[in-house]
């Protein structure tokens, strides 16, 4: 006895709340594409990334003021350089078309080691901030790394943080 495909089984669909026996055809998935994209843009892509050298005695008031306020790096940063920079009667807000190139400090050499220890940190600030602090460093004929360790200090002489020869424990002798 030759053999024979049985049928292929078709799929039944109702809606909901009606009865029917009706039967019918499931027809194929509309191709309507990927699922919809994301629209709201992620808030750290409008920060500017700024490396700034960190001086060791700058390096420790800022764990200190960390360890009282608990403000992350970039808070810090922001509210110490708006703060410097309000002092120095910059504008508080810049134009969307100002400098954001941070100047070199005239007096270092590239390639020769400075007189102070520095620690390279990169820290994410908003443009107008970074605005300010580029004019600042123009204003006060300085680079980035001078303008942002006195901003820095300015900032935790205003929060009371001890200068970092009182912030260091001294040996047991």
């Amino acid at each position: 006895m030759p053999r024979t495909n049985a049928p292929k089984p078709q799929a039944l669909f109702a809606e909901a709340g009606l009865e029917t026996n009706a039967t019918s055809e499931a027809e194929p998935l509309s191709h309507q594409g990927s699922a919809p994209r994301r629209t709201r843009e992620a808030v750290w892509t409008s920060l500017k990334p700024t490396g700034v050298g960190l001086r060791e005695d700058t390096d420790a008031r800022l764990t200190a003021a960390w360890e009282q306020t608990r403000l992350g790096l970039q808070e810090t940063f922001e509210a110490a350089i708006n703060a410097y920079c309000t002092k120095l009667k910059i504008p508080k807000t810049m134009k969307p078309d100002s400098d954001l190139k941070v100047p070199r400090n005239p007096d270092l050499v590239p390639g020769v080691p400075s007189e102070h220890a520095t620690r390279k940190v990169v820290v994410r600030l908003t443009a107008n901030t970074k605005a300010r602090l580029v004019a600042g460093c123009k204003k006060e004929k300085m680079g980035g790394l001078d303008f942002v360790n006195d901003a820095l200090n300015d900032y935790f002489d205003d929060l009371g943080i001890p200068d970092a020869d009182d912030l260091r424990v001294p040996a047991e002798g």
